[in-house]
């Protein structure tokens, strides 16, 4: 997967963390640091992982770990902003039989849930938007925060032909794989 689609993903669970509260206060909202935040992924092509980015991708996130029920984070990506350090496969991956970026230009990640797994350690379900399809997923993430500044790490592996990534001779997975890993790193501030 790209690092566009892994800055959306990572801005949404950032955004799912801002929501507002249950109990009637709102939950802490968080700026995201886009110097220091990536949305990356892995898959492979001829049998060999590449690596990639989404370079640009924004995110409305607010979250407390005490109100994960008022808690919301929402990623755009902007798929065009794709890098993996191969121009011929960027432009491909923009192209109409893959990401479709003149129809489809976002990739959104947008919570439903939060959980807490155990100190430090949440997972978010959340519906991911590519090209045309909306999928749930769910997002395990380890989150620290230390006084105003918040960082959370996660990695999730979705199917890419399950979006419709990859069309016409491109739906068989035998030269390019189904399996993306999408891993997110964000850094936010508290408001």
């Amino acid at each position: 997967m790209s690092e566009k689609l892994k800055n959306i993903l990572a801005a949404s669970v950032m955004a799912s963390i801002v929501g507002f509260a249950g109990s009637g206060q709102a939950a802490d909202e968080w700026i995201v640091d886009a110097e220091d935040s990536e949305i990356e992924f892995t898959g492979t092509q001829l049998g060999a992982e590449f690596e990639g980015e989404f370079k640009a991708f924004n995110a409305t996130i607010a979250f407390s770990p005490d109100d994960l029920a008022g808690s919301s984070v929402r990623v755009v990506i902007d798929i065009a902003s794709v890098d993996t350090q191969n121009g011929d496969r960027d432009s491909q991956i923009v192209s109409s039989e893959w990401f479709d970026a003149g129809q489809w230009p976002t990739a959104q990640f947008v919570t439903k849930s939060f959980s807490e797994i155990e100190p430090g350690k949440y997972q978010a379900v959340a519906d991911l938007t590519i090209r045309d399809v909306t999928r749930e997923v769910t997002l395990p993430f380890d989150l620290e925060i230390e006084g105003n500044k918040a960082e959370a790490k996660g990695e999730v592996t979705i199917k890419r032909t399950d979006f419709g990534v990859g069309q016409g001779q491109w739906s068989d997975t035998a030269q390019v794989g189904d399996d993306v890993t999408i891993e997110i790193e964000i850094e936010a501030d508290r408001k």
